[in-house]
């Protein structure tokens, strides 16, 4: 039922033809929450795993992000005179990295409802170890 197939394979190579695998591993790359689910969950299928860890992944880096913005806002608020508009730019930064974060998590979900292999552009190959 579950594909066994190497998560060495090649950048848009099809790693799944198991459509219950491959809705699972889009539901994995849907959110942070099932991505962590899923990753202790599910220790059959390594399309899900990859997919898991790299929603997880993905999810942490973003969190990290977005609450480094809103710090430096907080703080260049403060900054006489120039504070607000710094503190405005790190708000559209802020929103701006959430685009990105969410075009990106789309991108990852249709490749894994496809049953493609995907590989973060950034930080997927740090996360391959722990597939």
């Amino acid at each position: 039922m579950y594909n066994h197939q190497e998560p060495d394979a090649p950048v848009g190579a099809v790693i799944s033809n198991n459509p219950v695998v491959n809705l699972t591993a889009t539901f994995a790359s849907a959110s942070f929450l099932a991505g962590l689910f899923l990753c202790f969950a599910d220790a059959h299928s390594k399309t899900i795993r990859r997919y898991s860890v790299q929603s997880v992944g993905l999810g942490a880096a973003w969190i990290a992000f977005a609450m480094a913005a809103w710090i430096l806002a907080l703080l260049a608020a403060f900054i006489p005179f120039v504070g607000g508009a710094l503190a405005a730019v790190f708000y559209i930064i802020c929103g701006a990295g959430t685009l990105v974060y969410a075009v990106t998590r789309v991108k990852m979900m249709f490749s894994a409802y496809r049953g493609l292999a995907y590989v973060l552009p950034v930080i997927g190959e740090t996360l391959r170890r722990f597939e």
